[in-house]
């Protein structure tokens, strides 16, 4: 077996690559056809409610005592001063952070190593499969890995490189501070926990007694105090709540123990293939820059055994993991492939498979009667957007363009970069979301169905305020019938001195005070459950008195 060897690109080409690769894999243009999905519309209400004025976050009129201000106040900054729907606004937004974390990585491994070494650490965070699917929701967790990433870089490059302590820490603990402002506590652990598993040289214990230690953690917790001192003046006038996700048993705690790095590794596909690189310990030997490699996979292993032994974590808790392993495998990529390359190019062929599969999969998807369709897999929504004759046109072009992809894979995969050829691949995952699996879900109009519902129930109502009764979710649903919305705790808190209220409700409101009116047809339910939209009027003054009289007990009669 002769010398690896790969061929070499401009710089200026491999970043125009990673520039279309990137479009192609977001779609800008794309991100709003999809109504406010999953937590979105609890993110949508949130940039609603916004007030410049206060750092309190409120959903329905209740402070969210785990919600945190920039990411609303941002999103709300587009939808209110420029203009963009509220569904581009959210995703733009983690969008924009990707593509930043994308610029930052790309910058730590080519200053670090090389070109190459940043074309392939970028290529491997823009092309995972775990960004494409949770990069384009709309949702803080882009933002605050960012701003994380950021500040353990500026940690690094400042104080253990240029050993000037004071300014690692005070501009650390800044861009740490806007990450608590993006998403809370959770930040702050991520960036100290792994500081517990640093040996020399990387090793803080001496590095507290630095004159910027205190200045940067002044900073950080003023940031907290900034935060938190308003939900407590405002807890005793300002219902408050928590956004927790769901308990798990303890064997879905086990089964999430066995599941993990499986979990993991998918997430990562089809980079998969050489994430496992800056772990082989042959390779450790041979690292130019070891202690930088060392402080990132001391970031990596720590965070990941961190999210492993949580009971309870989010898939875009992986998102952390990211940054630090794309930089890794970018600056151990030329050693990499000197010595495994033959073996990394042998299995490349399933990328050639996979785009044509990819290409095959839209011609079916695009042409075949959806009765044939339904026999294999199970829909939820029809196959209608696939009629249009624009549509038909764009899957043609789309299925030719993955052909030609797995033509390049098939003749490239001999002599050009490996990252390349992962890229493509990731290219051509992106086209097949774009083209089938994001026209398909956009159909779902379940949520702005079920708002314009209650829009034309009240249109014809003088008021706008709604009340919500102690329901758990309908924030994107309420979002989208435009009204005023606030969540009661009890329905007895419902203000007395309104002579009409509107409560929206899964039980008749009792309230005997008021003469209540369903203005939802009868028997109206969403997603299961029954729901009435309440039409509440007080009751004349002297029918009150006399619903009083008759609902007292006879006096007694005296006796003769």
């Amino acid at each position: 077996m002769g010398v690896y060897r790969e061929t070499n690109i401009p710089r200026w080409l491999g970043i125009l690559t990673l520039a279309v690769a990137f479009l192609i894999l977001f779609e800008p243009w794309f991100l709003g056809i999809r109504e406010l999905f999953r937590l979105e519309g609890f993110y949508a209400v949130q940039a609603a409610e916004f007030s410049p004025s206060s750092s309190i976050v409120t959903a329905h009129g209740v402070a969210i005592r785990n919600a945190y201000p920039l990411y609303p106040a941002l999103t709300a900054l587009l939808n209110r001063g420029f203009g963009l729907e509220m569904e581009l606004a959210l995703r733009l937004l983690s969008v924009v952070m990707v593509a930043a974390s994308a610029a930052v990585v790309f910058i730590a491994a080519a200053s670090e190593r090389s070109s190459r070494a940043g074309f392939a650490a970028a290529a491997m965070f823009l092309g995972s499969n775990l960004i494409l699917e949770k990069g384009i929701d709309g949702d803080p967790a882009t933002m605050s890995m960012f701003l994380l990433l950021a500040a353990q870089l500026v940690f690094f490059q400042f104080g253990v490189r240029r050993t000037n302590w004071s300014m690692g820490w005070i501009c650390a603990l800044g861009l740490l501070a806007l990450g608590f402002l993006a998403g809370g506590f959770w930040v702050i652990l991520l960036f100290v926990f792994p500081m517990f598993f640093f040996r020399r040289p990387l090793s803080v214990k001496s590095k507290f007694r630095k004159a910027g230690f205190p200045i940067g953690v002044a900073i950080l917790a003023g940031t907290v105090l900034l935060w938190g001192l308003p939900y407590w003046v405002m807890s005793h006038t300002v219902p408050l709540e928590s956004l927790w996700w769901a308990e798990n048993s303890f064997l879905e705690y086990l089964l999430k123990l066995l599941c993990f790095p499986v979990e993991f590794a998918v997430r990562l596909l089809p980079w998969t293939l050489i994430a496992w690189v800056p772990f082989c310990v042959a390779l450790q030997a041979l690292d130019e820059t070891p202690i930088f490699s060392r402080y990132l996979r001391t970031l990596t292993i720590a965070t990941f055994g961190l999210l492993w032994l949580l009971p309870d974590n989010d898939p875009r808790d992986f998102l952390f993991l990211l940054g630090p392993l794309s930089i890794l495998v970018g600056i151990n990529y030329e050693l990499a492939m000197r010595r495994y390359g033959h073996t990394f190019r042998k299995w490349l062929i399933l990328c050639e498979y996979f785009a044509v599969g990819a290409a095959v999969a839209i011609a079916v998807g695009c042409f075949a009667p959806e009765e044939f369709l339904s026999s294999f897999m199970s829909l939820t929504h029809t196959s209608d957007f696939s009629d249009s004759f624009h549509y038909r046109v764009i899957a043609v072009g789309a299925s030719a363009l993955l052909l030609l992809l797995a033509a390049y894979l098939h003749w490239g995969r001999r002599t050009r970069p490996v990252w390349l050829m992962l890229l493509c691949t990731s290219v051509a995952v992106g086209i097949f979301f774009w083209v089938v699996l994001q026209p398909y879900r956009a159909q779902d109009r379940e949520k702005r169905e079920f708002g314009r519902t209650i829009a034309e129930a009240m249109k014809a109502e003088s008021s706008g305020l709604l009340y919500k009764s102690n329901i758990l979710d309908l924030y994107g649903e309420l979002f989208y019938s435009g009204k005023e919305v606030r969540k009661l705790q009890e329905p007895f808190r419902l203000p007395a001195g309104e002579r009409v209220v509107y409560l929206l409700g899964t039980e008749f409101p009792q309230r005997p005070d008021r003469i209540w009116t369903n203005l939802l047809p009868p028997g109206y339910t969403y997603k299961k459950h029954r729901l009435g939209l309440w039409k509440g009027e007080l009751r004349p003054q002297e029918e009150e008195e006399e619903e009083e009289e008759a609902a007292s007990p006879l006096s007694p009669v005296s006796a003769p």
